[in-house]
């Protein structure tokens, strides 16, 4: 069915959740629920499918500089079986350096694609990383991905002290990932807009 993979392999998608470790080699099994691993070039990608078999969360990751870490996460979150789903897509930036916690309209973060116009965006902000939580903002950074080679973001910490992280993608690779995710989380969200 699913041939074994290497520990190379294995060891890229550790963690592809923030805040819920996933752990992955080919086919991941819990409470009905499992997920597929893919890879893109450099960015590693799962797709996960609830106890029906449907799409339930789409995580992209792509290793930047110094350990840092952008993710792409498109998820239905189930917490309480008496509740619905909670649908989310977010851009998150992970990295070593200690943040702090921004307040909910977040922090002015700086990010520009190959080298262009700065673009500024409110990112929350939670001890090592800073995320985009607003939909439309997350489309946008998407769009702009999927026809990029290179990403440059600065983060700040809570004395509001920058640092900035790179990352280098292969463009056809970034364009494939970035069709795939919009696909995946139209259908986790179950809506054609992403």
């Amino acid at each position: 069915m699913f041939s074994k993979q290497s520990n190379g392999h294995r060891s890229r998608l550790r963690v592809l959740a923030m805040g819920a470790a996933v752990a992955v080699s080919s086919m991941t099994y819990s409470s009905g629920s499992y997920g597929l691993a893919t890879w893109f070039g450099a960015w590693d990608y799962v797709l996960r499918h609830d106890e029906e078999g449907q799409p339930q969360a789409a995580f992209a990751r792509l290793r930047g500089e110094n350990g840092s870490l952008l993710w792409l996460t498109c998820q239905r979150l189930v917490s309480d079986a008496d509740q619905p789903p909670v649908p989310f897509a977010t851009v998150a930036v992970a990295q070593k350096q200690f943040l702090g916690r921004s307040d909910t309209h977040g922090r002015s973060t700086v990010y520009w694609f190959d080298g262009g116009s700065p673009e500024v965006g409110h990112w929350v902000y939670r001890d090592r990383h800073g995320q985009i939580p607003d939909p439309g903002q997350v489309r946008a950074f998407i769009d702009k991905l999927a026809a990029a080679q290179s990403l440059t973001i600065e983060l700040s910490n809570f004395r509001y002290e920058t640092r900035q992280h790179e990352f280098r993608f292969d463009p056809k690779d970034a364009r494939t990932m970035a069709d795939r995710f919009r696909k995946d989380c139209n259908d986790i969200l179950r809506k054609s807009d992403l």
